[in-house]
């Protein structure tokens, strides 16, 4: 009995260890590590485990095409999944391919390759399948559904497969076939053909190491493999090799798909889902490190480094460096100075003095709208970050707020301020009530349409833009207003989001100034953070110079601590009123990576990040603000009420024991900072609150409004699902914030 054990182990053993899949697994384990990467984080991307914050898993879970999720998008998703994993196939056959001389004693060499190499691809389509059905069921997804998404995934990645092979069927060669006859007739696509350099000798190859006894001959059929060392071994390097012409048309085909497909991204149709670019341009990557590698051989991963360094440090000089533009603004003319003799001109007291009476003078012309009998709350409205969970729980939030107190919310609503999707939901709230109020919309401002349209994907175009041309060469350009600018993913977000509002805020930034000044709509500033020296860049039509600085003790040796600069001044030679609102909105909501950060027209350039970064809620705008405008306040006020919309973080910090590695040990004085960034925010906004309780000599009240309480359970994306929407709009009406929505309506009563 254990003699037959023990036999039975040798031979399984001695099978598994000639068994070709197998070996071919281990060899890519052993020596593929760049092509590894690309499968990676593929299962990283599809399982959560990165990007999940930005919801980059909805990309292949929820793809979208034509604004909805259908089995076509699944069909576009298996066909680049094809070509992504024909690209593999490829890269591996330059890759080792003369390991094996076997392969040119078989027919169809690179089909019996690639089916035997395919372990790894079955492998992510499972882990694909299986994350795809749970995400499907949490989404309560019909089991119909389900199967024909699956099937029409598959579906597509088998005609891909399918149509890509029988392109390479039609150059083949077998060993058999004389081929001594060449025609001296010149090729037309001689060029091409080197891309991928084909080998002048077979290198000598330890037969132990390499030794083939058993491959998949068909996915259900296993055959030994035939011996190779009677044939000539030019001969065998020259059959192994036959494809690497067709490869090279493979790899051109791929980049004019690239190209074309960001020449055409203007067209609805051409725009497929966003995880199939990213397929397209893995495979592109990828027929990019074996052509490499066919020229380079064990050199490609060093001289590869070196290019990248060189490449690095190339578009650091200012004929390579790719800028993103505000739409809308002069960048032909001289750039202004950005400096602290500029701060200091922008300061001055008698500035200062102008803008604190024209602030008293806007306060007027908000107070004329209330009766002369009694004195009114001034709210003014903070909004939190967080992406398209803050713009839909922000516009939930201003439409039953505003309902339930019959209009009050907006009417005594003076100052709207805060950071990023918050901004963006608050700015087409303000417009919608705007607009219906002076008919110039005939639905509701609080109809749900208008919470389907805001809440509407956004990611996938600018992650569909961002592959197409961002990564590569951006070789189209946008008209605005009177200028040409490159386009960039930060238009799609543009187009994307006015087609979302309904064309409501394809306004210029100068638009809204009087109607603000009026009173007729609450003033709204936008503090996008400036990268390098972390000041507030104010945008807003009102001038607020004094806003923008603090005055620390005479002991500091300083009379002034600029934290900000205010955008109107500071560009009025740029024509910053002409700058599209919706670009600053998204100038203020700018993801890293996801959003391009914008550069604006100084000298040095200004580049601009996340209003969160320095201010997610806007609380330490605002209190400011009421320091300065105490007395008025109080003598024309009954108070001032506080309405906070928070969707970045959930408000009760958590006090837990983590896991840590060796690795994590190593990273956490900087990942340390990074994770408790949000939480240094909450500490000093608490510190806030209690020092202008003690110095405002005003009644403040603060009403919180919270989409998280103690977990955080929406992603941070453009990006929501069916499931997440109904979650937000559902949580307005738990205990905490139906307490609070009272709370607001006795204050306005």
């Amino acid at each position: 009995m254990l003699n037959t054990l023990i036999g039975w182990t040798k031979n399984t053993w001695y099978f598994f260890s000639t068994f070709f899949p197998v070996q071919l697994f281990l060899l890519h384990v052993r020596r593929s590590h760049i092509v590894l990467i690309f499968w990676l984080l593929l299962f990283a991307f599809t399982g959560g485990w990165l990007g999940s914050d930005y919801g980059l898993q909805y990309l292949f879970m929820s793809p979208e095409y034509l604004d909805k999720v259908s089995f076509v998008s699944y069909v576009l998703m298996g066909v680049t999944s094809g070509l992504f994993i024909m690209a593999f196939h490829i890269s591996s056959y330059i890759y080792y391919s003369y390991r094996y001389p076997f392969l040119a004693t078989l027919s169809r060499p690179l089909w019996k390759f690639s089916l035997n190499n395919s372990l790894i691809p079955v492998l992510f389509y499972l882990f694909y399948i299986y994350r795809l059905v749970r995400f499907s069921q949490y989404e309560n997804l019909e089991t119909s559904v389900i199967l024909i998404n699956i099937a029409s995934l598959l579906g597509g990645a088998i005609v891909s497969l399918f149509l890509t092979f029988t392109y390479f069927f039609n150059t083949l060669q077998t060993l058999e076939l004389p081929d001594d006859k060449k025609s001296d007739t010149a090729n037309p696509l001689r060029s091409i053909q080197n891309i991928i350099r084909k080998d002048k000798e077979l290198k000598e190859i330890d037969s132990t190491r390499f030794t083939v006894n058993f491959y998949l001959r068909t996915p259900l059929s296993i055959k030994l493999a035939r011996r190779s060392e009677h044939y000539h071994k030019n001969k065998l390097l020259e059959t192994i090799q036959q494809h690497h012409f067709s490869a090279s048309v493979y790899f051109v085909i791929l980049i004019l798909i690239t190209i074309g497909l960001g020449l055409v991204s203007n067209y609805k149709v051409f725009m497929i889902p966003a995880g199939a670019t990213i397929f397209l341009i893995f495979s592109l990557y990828l027929m990019i490190t074996g052509a490499f590698y066919s020229q380079l051989k064990t050199w490609t991963l060093s001289i590869g480094v070196a290019v990248i360094l060189v490449l690095n440090y190339l578009s650091g000089l200012e004929v390579f460096k790719t800028e993103h533009y505000a739409y809308g603004m002069d960048y032909e003319g001289p750039h202004v100075e950005y400096s602290y003799h500029t701060l200091d001109s922008l300061t001055t007291d008698s500035l200062v003095n102008h803008d604190k009476q024209y602030a008293v003078k806007h306060l007027r012309n908000w107070r004329s709208k209330f009766s002369r009998y009694k004195k009114p709350k001034l709210v003014i409205l903070n909004v939190s970050g967080g992406g398209l969970r803050s713009t839909l729980w922000t516009m939930k939030v201003l439409q039953e707020a505003d309902s339930a107190t019959n209009g009050k919310l907006f009417e005594h609503c003076h100052l709207i301020n805060g950071s990023s999707g918050g901004m963006l939901g608050a700015a087409y709230f303000r417009e919608l009530k705007y607009s219906y109020r002076n008919k110039l919309l005939e639905v509701s401002p609080y109809h749900k349409d208008h919470l389907k349209h805001i809440s509407k994907d956004i990611l996938n175009p600018v992650a569909f833009t961002l592959a197409v041309n961002d990564l590569f060469f951006r070789i189209k350009d946008v008209d605005y207003g009177h200028y040409s600018y490159p386009l960039d993913r930060g238009y799609a977000f543009d187009k994307r989001f006015d087609e979302n509002t309904e064309g409501l805020l394809n306004k210029e930034f100068g638009h809204y100034g009087k109607m603000e000044f009026e009173a007729e709509i609450p003033t709204l500033i936008l503090s996008p953070t400036i990268i390098g020296d972390g000041r507030k860049l104010l945008m807003s039509n009102q001038p607020f110079s004094y806003l923008t600085f603090t005055r620390p003790y005479s002991g500091i040796r300083k009379e002034k601590e600029y934290d900000g600069v205010e955008f109107l001044r500071l560009f009025e030679k740029q024509q910053p009123h002409n700058l599209s609102f919706i670009t600053a909105l998204r100038m203020s909501a700018s993801f890293p990576y996801i959003t391009p950060l914008v550069n604006l027209p100084s000298e040095p350039p200004i580049e601009l990040i996340d209003a969160g970064v320095r201010d997610n809620e806007g609380l330490e705008l605002s209190l400011r603000y009421l320091y300065h405008l105490e007395d008025w306040l109080r003598r024309n006020t009954s108070g001032v009420v506080i309405v906070q919309v928070k969707a970045n973080r959930p408000d009760e910090i958590p006090i837990k024991k983590e896991y840590r590695t060796k690795l994590d040990q190593l990273i956490l004085p900087l990942g340390g900072v990074v994770e408790s960034f949000h939480n240094l925010q909450i500490y000093d906004k608490s510190l806030l609150m209690q020092l202008s309780k003690e110095y405002l000599n005003l009644p403040v009240e603060i009403v919180r409004f919270s989409l998280f309480q103690k977990k955080d359970e929406v992603s941070l994306s453009w990006h929501l699902t069916e499931k997440e929407k109904a979650n937000i709009e559902a949580t307005f009406y738990n205990e905490m914030n139906q307490q609070s929505l009272r709370e607001l309506q006795d204050l306005l009563q």
